[in-house]
């Protein structure tokens, strides 16, 4: 049953998350031909930072709701790992990237440690009590709006996997990467 509920959630968040972008996508790019040089880039990071906060609101709600709902101990499936799965698979349709940040300097995985200096300075902010940090980056001539949100305990079944944390400690983050083209109009 808990199988096939997880099955369930992930196929949904996949479906709502493609739609949603896709609707998002056709909306903002209704010229190709309108060049880098003639938009205004805050503007379209505006668009990239109210994507990143829906998606982020759904990622959180979903995650909690698995914990709250199926995980019992630390057996259980967890719901950062349907997360994770849901993450990999939105990245191979190219539309953003995202992944888990540890920042408790113990990752319960070592592919959640931060790699760029992005995610160690998103890091950095949260361990100083910001919840949001952000950069707009040019890489090999393209622009990308890279975001982090920071994740704590926000519920007792956290504590399932995370014993020695309590409500409000801040476990680490969820990293967003989008091509920044996808809100240009």
């Amino acid at each position: 049953m808990l199988r096939w509920f997880l099955e369930i959630c992930f196929i949904c968040t996949i479906v709502f998350n493609s739609s949603c972008l896709d609707l998002l996508a056709k909306e903002i790019k209704h010229d190709r031909y309108i060049k880098v040089e003639n938009i205004g880039i805050e503007k379209a990071a505006k668009r990239a930072r109210q994507t990143v906060e829906m998606l982020d609101e759904m990622y959180k709600a979903f995650i909690v709701l698995i914990t709250d709902e199926y995980v019992k101990d630390e057996t259980m499936f967890s719901a950062l790992t349907v997360s994770k799965k849901v993450f990999e698979k939105m990245g191979t349709k190219e539309l953003y990237k995202a992944r888990l940040l540890d920042a408790t300097g113990e990752p319960h995985n070592p592919e959640n440690t931060p790699r760029t200096k992005f995610e160690r300075d998103a890091i950095g902010a949260f361990i100083n009590g910001k919840s949001f940090y952000e950069k707009v980056e040019k890489v090999d001539g393209k622009y990308y709006f890279q975001a982090a949100t920071s994740v704590s305990i926000v519920t007792d079944g956290c504590t399932i996997c995370h014993p020695h944390n309590k409500h409000g400690d801040l476990l680490g983050g969820i990293s967003y990467t989008f091509p920044l083209d996808m809100f240009f109009d």
